[in-house]
């Protein structure tokens, strides 16, 4: 998978950007804050639709307008696909192709991209739900129907939560209802839980892998 051409249009910094012709390997060279990190940040939005750096689509849209967008040709192995994604007010459109996508989750995938950034070592230093986000990132790339109960997952949570709130002094009248958000909350959780055991299972061969071409293959006694 390779990236021929990208075009940015009101986003942070650039007002319009459009670049083609990519190397097998790239190298972005600039002075501080001209925008190189927000380069790297359109390609990673552009494969998962939201940013790593904040949860508030308004800062990806330049100051004083009213919209972003970010666009892609993306060559794949049966042939070449066209990205747009565009922020506003409303929220998010996505098209496939000149296609808009019904779900956000159908979009996702089109583009794989991984990325390292300083703050990424907080997936090994950092809290558990640092790790539970990496996982749902690369996960979600690759496995749509794991973003589908991720999703499902986190709205009977909220739902389930808020029946707790009101359930005080009431517990004999919501328990029917609780007993079902609980049924939901199962059902989901044990899915994604699944995929996150599968995917680990994998990045741990890989792992090894590369840890023995470090160390020759010795390994730590403790």
């Amino acid at each position: 998978m390779f990236v021929n051409k990208l075009g940015l249009q009101h986003y942070r910094n650039y007002d319009a950007l459009n670049l083609d012709s990519f190397g097998d390997v790239n190298l972005i060279l600039g002075r501080n804050a001209q925008g190189k990190t927000n380069l790297l940040e359109a390609l990673l939005v552009l494969a998962l639709t939201k940013s790593h750096r904040t949860s508030k689509d308004r800062e990806l849209i330049s100051f004083g307008q009213d919209h972003a967008a970010v666009t892609a040709e993306v060559e794949k192995k049966y042939g070449t696909v066209q990205l747009d994604l565009r922020f506003s007010s409303q929220g998010k459109k996505a098209k496939l192709n000149g296609l808009e996508q019904r779900k956000l989750s159908e979009f996702v995938g089109a583009l794989n991209a991984v990325m390292f950034a300083p703050e990424d070592l907080e997936i090994v230093k950092g809290t558990p739900g640092v790790r539970r986000r990496f996982l749902d990132m690369e996960i979600g790339q690759v496995q749509p129907s794991y973003l589908y109960h991720l999703q499902q997952y986190q709205k009977v949570l909220v739902q389930r939560n808020n029946l707790l709130k009101q359930a005080w002094g009431k517990e004999a009248e919501l328990a029917v209802m609780l007993e079902i958000w609980n049924e939901q909350l199962v059902e989901h959780g044990v899915k994604i839980i699944k995929k996150r055991k599968q995917f680990i299972k994998k990045l741990q061969k890989w792992a090894e892998q590369i840890h023995d071409g470090i160390t020759g293959g010795a390994r730590s006694s403790n």
